[in-house]
């Protein structure tokens, strides 16, 4: 039997090859006789204590600036000026990149974008999420719901930002300083990057889960190879892809601490049901 941190290497680097590759249904297959004899773990939490916990963990992020210490707000301070310090070069970084397209680098960006995206990603943390529910290891389900948590409060995050800044992408050709606000269509939410801010989330919290120094400078790399193809492929400015990786990651790392805390017990989800209707009640107790 493999130690455990080499078989959670080895689930989740199988996993991610399940998912990037066409011929899924064969793979999963297999893996489910792969895993038939992992250990029974009774303490597997319900899909209700999930939500609970979820909810829970996207509440503690949004009050968690009251209670930063001064070295949380000297990191944010830094984040926004590295950003900031970026986009005066903005134009300087994409002229390179537009000079420099070789094979070797176009692999590399095809491997990007595939970890940068959403769908794949979601995907993969489901199937971490159903598979330790299936399995009964309550490890690989918890991952897989600070996964979806991770994805969803980050992708929220970025979303609203981009509408909000209404930056213009690269492509366009209006320059790295259009800021057009309040804007939905693809072409003027450029800032930040949304497959960045994906890859990083998801890196993010799996380097912190496995624990490993390999698997976190493996992990780390795939996320910095998002950041790459935003840029070579000219569908993000540099500090576009760069505030996005820090969105994925800052709320990542976040989301693995507040999670482990639990405290579902301060939430209580009930439903209602009406004659023209129903709904869900929240209470959270303070």
């Amino acid at each position: 039997m493999l130690n455990g941190t080499k078989r959670n290497i080895i689930y989740v680097l199988f996993l991610m090859f399940v998912l990037l590759n066409e011929s899924s249904i064969a793979q999963v297959k297999r893996m489910a006789k792969c895993y038939e004899s992992i250990a029974v773990d009774s303490s597997i939490t319900s899909l209700k204590d999930d939500i609970k916990i979820g909810i829970n963990t996207g509440y503690k992020l949004i009050t968690s600036p009251a209670h930063f210490e001064t070295s949380d707000w000297i990191y944010g301070g830094m984040a926004v000026a590295a950003t900031g310090i970026t986009i005066l070069v903005d134009n300087d970084i994409r002229n390179n990149f537009k000079n420099n397209h070789t094979r070797l680098l176009d692999n590399i960006a095809d491997v990007g974008h595939n970890y940068g995206n959403a769908a794949y990603a979601i995907t993969f943390s489901s199937a971490i999420y159903l598979g330790g529910k299936i399995f009964r290891e309550e490890k690989y389900s918890t991952t897989g719901r600070m996964l979806l948590e991770s994805l969803f409060y980050s992708g929220v995050v970025t979303t609203v930002i981009k509408s909000v800044i209404g930056r213009s992408r690269p492509y366009t050709e209006d320059g790295p300083s259009r800021f057009n606000g309040f804007q939905v269509k693809a072409e003027t939410t450029s800032f930040p990057s949304g497959h960045t801010t994906v890859a990083f989330a998801v890196s993010s919290v799996l380097a912190e889960r496995i624990d490993n120094v390999y698997a976190s400078v493996f992990l780390y790399s795939l996320a910095a190879s998002t950041v790459f193809q935003r840029i070579y492929d000219d569908q993000h400015w540099a500090s576009d892809a760069l505030f996005g990786a820090l969105i994925g990651y800052t709320i990542g790392k976040a989301v693995v601490k507040y999670d482990a805390e639990k405290n579902i017990n301060n939430l209580s989800v009930s439903t209602y049901y009406l004659q023209n209707g129903g709904g869900i009640t929240l209470k959270y107790n303070f």
